[in-house]
């Protein structure tokens, strides 16, 4: 993903966490590296856990999430989690379909990482009594695109890591942080790129999240970690129209996505509200690697930047609107010893 992670986890280890704040409520906690974030039918809450390492890596059900007992299980135990340039990664992103079904993604790619056969680059559908089904291995099939195209990113290429997804009727929709694309998968486990998105001046650009927006196109969120950090606010939110795409043309790929909402601060997760409201958690809000929080931009007015949470967040990850209009948000993503799951006050 290359988020510049020595500096990063240094930054990490001089801050203080202090969870606790007027800005937000805590849902779940002791969480072990959560990432994605995604509401399903029937009062629940998904959240996937890439883990500290081994088979730690798990999918956490928060049920009845609005109220102040929720509970919470797991639905999936076991999967494979792998340290990366000093972090954990694993079961980043998750989504649900209208039937409560999950697609999770797990990072990186077994031609990445080989350290054997291993569930890491692939999507799998996951029911509600935990019951995993592989669907595509969308990690070795970028790994090798990456290799075809080095000379999009020589600098980077070969790589990939898949981390952010949504699935809709027939298809999902996968959001990866090492090739920097955005994939379409479809159930029968065919898989193609959609995306690229060109680097920034100094590293890549890093999409890390998809959301569809009102206007049936897909907005994708970007980290740009090292530039904001050297440049300023660098992450930008990519518009891409589904109708104008062509996975079989190269330069429609290259071209496809064009900026929607720009000068933000890395993002690592995102949604759309049903009122057309778009949200994004922003790993950090200051080059000191702190003041992590979550921004509202208006559908209407992508120049409108409205952070909620007072820079009170600590490397927030994954982000969801509930059926209460509440905002949730994966806190503690990365770098501290346990993570929650927050609903914030303000929307």
């Amino acid at each position: 993903m290359k988020l510049s992670r020595t500096a990063f986890l240094a930054a990490a280890i001089l801050a203080s966490p202090a969870f606790a704040d007027d800005a937000f409520t805590v849902v779940a906690s002791g969480l072990q590296s959560p990432r994605g974030l995604t509401t399903a039918p029937g009062g629940r809450l998904y959240v996937a856990q890439a883990g500290t390492g081994g088979n730690s890596g798990a999918i956490t059900e928060i049920r009845n999430y609005w109220t102040s007992s929720p509970k919470i299980r797991d639905v999936v135990t076991g999967l494979i989690s792998v340290g990366d340039e000093g972090e954990f990664v694993g079961v980043d992103g998750i989504s649900a379909d209208s039937n409560g079904d999950m697609y999770a993604i797990m990072a990186l790619s077994n031609s990445g990482v080989p350290i054997g056969p291993t569930l890491l680059g692939h999507l799998l559908k996951v029911n509600t009594a935990g019951a995993i089904r592989d669907v595509a291995n969308i990690g070795d099939a970028n790994y090798a695109w990456s290799q075809d195209h080095a000379g999009l990113a020589p600098n980077d290429f070969p790589d990939t890591n898949p981390y952010g997804v949504l699935v809709q009727p027939g298809k999902i929709y996968v959001a990866d942080a090492g090739t920097n694309t955005l994939n379409i998968a479809r159930p029968n486990g065919s898989n193609q790129i959609l995306a690229y998105f060109a680097n920034n001046v100094i590293a890549d650009s890093t999409p890390t999240c998809v959301a569809k927006g009102p206007d049936d196109a897909l907005y994708i969120g970007t980290l740009a970690l090292v530039d904001s950090i050297v440049f300023g606010p660098t992450a930008t939110v990519y518009r891409v129209d589904l109708q104008a795409t062509n996975p079989d043309d190269l330069a429609t790929i290259l071209s496809v996505a064009t900026p929607w909402a720009t000068g933000l601060w890395p993002i690592n997760g995102c949604a759309f509200s049903s009122d057309g409201n778009f949200y994004a958690s922003q790993l950090i809000t200051n080059a000191g690697f702190s003041g992590g929080d979550v921004v509202k931009i208006p559908f209407t007015n992508p120049a409108s930047h409205t952070l909620l949470a007072n820079d009170s967040l600590v490397f927030p990850g994954g982000v969801a609107v509930g059926s209460d209009g509440a905002v949730y948000v994966v806190n503690g993503s990365a770098f501290v010893p346990e993570g929650e799951v927050v609903r914030l006050t303000n929307k």
